[in-house]
């Protein structure tokens, strides 16, 4: 199929997000989108994670020139509050890559051997307790951005002794953002689609015209006129109205991993910007689900994300309400219905779900429009590829790659369910005893592997070099594992093995470390606040 028009079937931010990136890399061909005035947009805010900078980069976008059109903020982590126990402990996940800095780290190990600094940190935990290295310290030890992200502190170059090669930081990567979606997708509409030339259609999809092959050949509003397109783009959200309704593609459950399937979202006003906006999306695990809560430049963000299956809509709000500050006990709260899954196909014939039309996960690891941007960049590759002409091959390759990025994310937020030893609800019990998943804990092994294996000893010095390997495993299910509690061996296995030599390179470790804390500790009090650095470098002109 030669791909000389395309029709992308509603607004929104994954409309306007399809419409700007294609317009802008493919601009002989010739684009149209479809918005219905009648929908409204939700507007509850945006958490990002780092992918979300390829997108940007791709567009050639820079903070200066979107951020403050979208009231957006910096997010440099996650943090997740009660997970674990639900006893007030927290931990963070921060964005970049692991590795200790080049300072006293390089007398005891080299900076490539990443692995192996991961196990350091457990050998600490065995060798001075988990009161002086509890599972909260692995972030901090593994990655500097922490100390920004907790501190409310924003560097976009670092300053003093660190080069960014030593500090494993590179802000155009490692910092994400929170925004309004709604107004980032009406910024992307006035500012790139419609002046590229997208044809900007109101109106709704009133019928849909296929060819005997069941392609998509045009499509009706309800004013009478046929649009056709080589290619149709399905961005009408959870109805998907083109993939699912006329296409047949048939939609896959994700509710036998994934409880919530309800939220209640508001917002609330700000006492002082300077200290509550934090650079971190913040998850507080309560009964029966968690709240989010993400600091825009505006107002605060947030929802409880529930289950109705051990709750009523009636004692979701009141246990929210209970949650949020005496000042927000007024705030309207819009519900809103989750829908878990994905259609086995995201592309099928002439028509591509794009956002919540194909797929959807709760919000949990900051996915709402990462399913939108990554499906986007792959799809344009194929476009120009072989200059837009497109097979069944590539329409393969596309599910394929769309249905792994789904899949591993559905996996990578169970996990955070699963991992947690909270049993004090009837929700979390369940989330942390019956719920089965893929796990990729080291990759396979392989059966002449594990015939060797013939004791547990044996399994444990294996897992602790499987384990926790970030090659196999991905750097976000670790920082999850080690902030959930989880360590590939105990102190008794650790002594087992141990020699006195290795327990005195752990107390050198352990030297080092400590004064690289406090280093930190007191550099990072030099650094402006997220507040300060947006009002100086973002949102000049509207303070």
């Amino acid at each position: 199929m030669q791909v000389e028009s395309i029709c992308i079937v509603g607004g929104g931010s994954s409309g306007w997000m399809t419409a700007a990136l294609l317009s802008k890399e493919h601009p002989d061909i010739e684009m149209c989108l479809i918005e219905s005035p009648n929908i409204k947009p939700i507007g509850v805010g945006e958490s990002t994670l780092a992918h979300f900078n390829r997108y940007l980069k791709r567009l050639g976008l820079k903070d200066e020139d979107w951020m403050a059109q979208c009231n957006a903020t910096y997010k440099a982590s996650i943090r997740f509050k009660n997970f674990r126990e639900g006893k007030g402990e927290s931990f963070q996940y921060p964005f970049g890559a692991f590795g200790p800095a080049k300072t006293e780290y390089n007398k005891i190990i080299n900076n490539d051997e990443i692995a192996e600094h991961l196990m350091r940190f457990f050998e600490l935990q065995c060798v001075y307790t988990r009161n002086v290295y509890p599972p909260e310290e692995f972030a901090r030890f593994c990655n500097r951005q922490t100390y920004m992200a907790e501190e409310g502190k924003i560097a976009m170059e670092i300053p003093g002794p660190f080069g960014s090669e030593d500090f494993h930081y590179n802000p155009e990567n490692d910092i994400a953002y929170h925004l309004n979606a709604d107004k980032f997708g009406e910024y992307l509409r006035d500012n790139i689609a419609i002046p590229n030339g997208v044809h900007h259609i109101k109106g709704d999809v009133h019928n849909v015209i296929k060819t005997p092959e069941g392609d998509i050949s045009a499509v009706t509003t309800i004013d009478g006129g046929a649009i056709s397109a080589d290619l149709f783009i399905d961005c009408t959200g959870f109805r998907s109205l083109l993939l699912e309704q006329h296409m047949g593609v048939p939609f896959v459950s994700f509710n036998d991993q994934l409880f919530n399937d309800r939220a209640l979202a508001t917002h609330i006003e700000y006492d002082d910007k300077e200290t509550q906006m934090d650079c971190y999306t913040d998850c507080v695990a309560l009964n029966n689900g968690w709240v989010y809560n993400i600091p825009m430049w505006n107002h605060i963000g947030t929802g409880y994300v529930y289950s109705s299956k051990y709750v009523s809509d009636t004692d979701a709000e009141k246990e929210f309400r209970e949650y949020l500050p005496e000042s927000a006990q007024d705030c309207q709260m819009m519900p809103i219905k989750i829908k878990h899954g994905k259609h086995i196909h995201a592309w099928e014939k002439n028509v591509v779900g794009i956002g919540l039309a194909y797929g959807f996960l709760e919000p949990l690891e900051s996915t709402g429009l990462l399913t939108t941007h990554e499906n986007l960049l792959v799809l344009t590759d194929i476009l120009g590829c072989r200059d837009a002409h497109v097979t069944h091959h590539d329409r393969l390759m596309f599910n394929y790659t769309a249905e792994r990025v789904l899949e591993s994310m559905k996996n990578f937020v169970t996990l955070h369910y699963t991992m947690s030893i909270r049993e004090d609800t009837p929700y979390w019990k369940d989330a942390t005893n019956t719920v089965e998943f893929e796990q990729h804990w080291g990759g396979q092994t392989s059966e002449a592997t594990l015939s060797a294996l013939n004791d547990y000893r044996a399994l444990m010095d294996y897992m602790d070099k499987k384990m926790f390997d970030h090659t196999k495993m991905g750097e976000g299910s670790i920082y999850i594992a080690a902030g959930q509690g989880i360590r590939p061996f105990t102190e008794r296995l650790f002594f087992e093995r141990a020699d006195d030599q290795r327990i005195e390179e752990v107390r050198e470790y352990h030297a080092a470390y400590v004064k690289d804390r406090k280093f930190m500790l007191d550099w990072v009090k030099t650094l402006p606040s997220h507040y300060q650095y947006l009002k100086d470098n973002i949102y000049v002109e509207s303070v």
